[in-house]
Parts: C-alpha cells; structure tokens; sequence
C-alpha cells in the first residue's frame, strides 16, 4: 500500500515531467485511436463488399474450340440459341437468390442485363445447375465478377492500408519516444532513487512504484485519448477517403454500377465506430507500451549501488 502511495504522491511533485509525458502518451493514444478503428471498418466494409461481389451473379455465352467436326459451336455469344427475356424470369425464381436485376436492351449477346444476387457465395454451383434445369443452354455459364472489386472497393482498400501503415509508424515511433522520455525522467530522479535504496526500499518495490506512476498517467490519458480519438476518427476518415476517390481509376466499374445506391454511398461514406474489441486492444497496447518503457529504463537505474548514485550526486 505503502509504494502505491507514494508512487501517486510522485505524480503531484513532478507535474513538468508527467505532463509532457502525458502529452506524448496522449497524442499516441489518439492517433492510435484513429488509425485502428479506420483500419478495422475499412476492413468489415472490404470483407462485405467482397461478399456482395460473389453473390452478384451474371450468366453469358462462352468461347468454345471447334469441335471434332470443324465446326465452331460457340464463338463470343455467336452461333447458339439466344436466352429468351422468359428465361432470365424464370431463372429468378429460385430458393438461392436474394434478388435480381433484369433489364432488356444490356450489352450481352442476347440483350439482356440480367445480376442475380445469390444468398451465399456458396450457392453458384446449385443455382446454375437450378437454371441448366430450366434451360440454361450448356455453353452458357454463372460467373461472378471479381474484376469489379478494385472499382467499387480500391479506395477502401487503399485506405485500409494507409492506416495499418500509420498504425505501425505511430507503434514504432510512439515507443521510442516513450522510452527516451523514460530513460531521461528516471536519470533526473536518480538521487531520489538512490536515497530510497539507502533507506533500505528494495529494487522491487522501487521498480514497482516508478511502474505505477507511468500506468497512472497511461489511464489518464488513455481516457482522454479515446474521447479525442473518437472524434477525430471520421473527419480524418473523410479525408483520407475523399482522397483516394479522387486518385481511383474512373474506367469500368463492371459490377460496381449495378450495386444498389445504399451500398455506393456505403463505400463512398464510411461511418467509422469504435468497438468495445477496439477500445480493449488499445488500452492492453497502451499498457504494453507504457510497461516496456518503463522496465527498460528502471533496469539501467536499479542496476547501479545507492552508494555510487549518492556519490555522483555529491
């Protein structure tokens, strides 16, 4: 009880010290907020979009080679009997799908634009033999199509990898920062150290009250931290978006113009939240790092004799 004391009691008579460690700490927290709740709704948004991308299915006519005749059966949708408008009706009555768009005057061979959109990836094999039950012709094929992800989902993607890549630059400096500030606050208490071990407080207690004096600002500012992080996350999030829609390719986007409106403005407007799993990752990060800093720094100190600490002192 005793070292718990007397660590808090600390806090108060080296406000200079605590405070600019506290402000570093804080702006760690903060950026660390905004990069991690980025990093994990962009990621929920790239995992949904790429789901909706594999249930989004289109049928067509296939290439074939010549057959042992010399005949050619299929060539890009030419010579084979045309899906009738009736079919592609039919076809979207089935258990598998969620919904179909089917719209006459499309760009496939038969002229229609026909999506359907399958309950589960999964399901593709079970919907198409579903259809070649109802006449799909066999030189036509169920496809998804993937090529369409970088149009609709790229700027996600690229910001998903902005963040993690802030992420690891705000670990890795942040920590460096946090142990430099650490070596130098302890080296300014090493008389105060050597007093207490020339009292007789042993190296674990002393060790132990240093330690609590870091958490101590660590919490505090890990509250902090959280509330401004928590603000910053979606304008930051905006801008960053905003950004990588401007610099996106503006070729084809395939699949990407027949995704509903909810799912276009989902993309183009992600509304970043942070999650108990989040806030729980941060604190145990923000912990780790205060701990680390704090052990690397009283190892150098609690290593010398209170004798020669109170002699260079003198």
């Amino acid at each position: 009880m005793y070292v718990i004391e007397h660590a808090l009691l600390n806090l108060g008579k080296n406000k200079g010290r605590n405070i600019l460690l506290g402000v570093i700490i804080f702006a760690i927290i903060t950026a660390t907020v905004v990069a991690l709740t980025i990093f994990n709704t962009s990621g929920i948004i790239i995992e949904e979009t790429k789901t909706a991308l594999q249930c989004a299915v289109r049928i067509s006519p296939q290439r074939q080679m010549p057959n042992s005749g010399g005949a050619v059966t299929v060539t890009d949708g030419q010579q084979t009997a045309a899906v009738l408008m009736e079919q592609y009706l039919n076809f979207a009555e089935s258990e598998y799908l969620d919904g179909a768009d089917i719209k006459e005057g499309g760009r496939s061979a038969d002229g229609v634009d026909a999506i359907y959109y399958l309950k589960r990836p999964d399901m593709l094999s079970a919907f198409e033999t579903e259809m070649r039950s109802k006449g799909l012709p066999d030189n036509y094929a169920a496809k998804t199509d993937e090529s369409a992800f970088d149009s609709v989902a790229g700027p996600v993607e690229s910001l998903n990898k902005l963040s993690l890549t802030f992420l690891v630059i705000v670990f890795l400096m942040g920590a460096v920062i946090m142990v430099l500030l650490s070596v130098i606050s302890i080296r300014e208490r090493k008389y105060e150290i050597g007093v207490l071990r020339a009292m007789g407080m042993k190296k674990k207690k002393i060790a132990l009250s240093l330690w609590i004096e870091i958490i101590a600002v660590t919490c505090i500012c890990f509250l902090l931290g959280m509330t401004a992080g928590t603000i910053l996350s979606q304008p930051v999030s905006d801008a960053m978006m905003s950004g990588q829609i401007q610099s996106a390719d503006s070729g084809s986007t395939t699949l990407a113009d027949r995704l509903n409106a909810a799912d276009s403005e989902q993309i183009e407007n992600i509304n970043v939240s942070l999650d108990g799993i989040t806030a729980l990752e941060i604190f145990v990060v923000s912990m780790l790092l205060a701990s680390v800093a704090g052990i690397i720094s009283v190892s150098r100190i609690t290593k010398s004799e209170p004798i020669k600490i109170l002699m260079e002192r003198n």
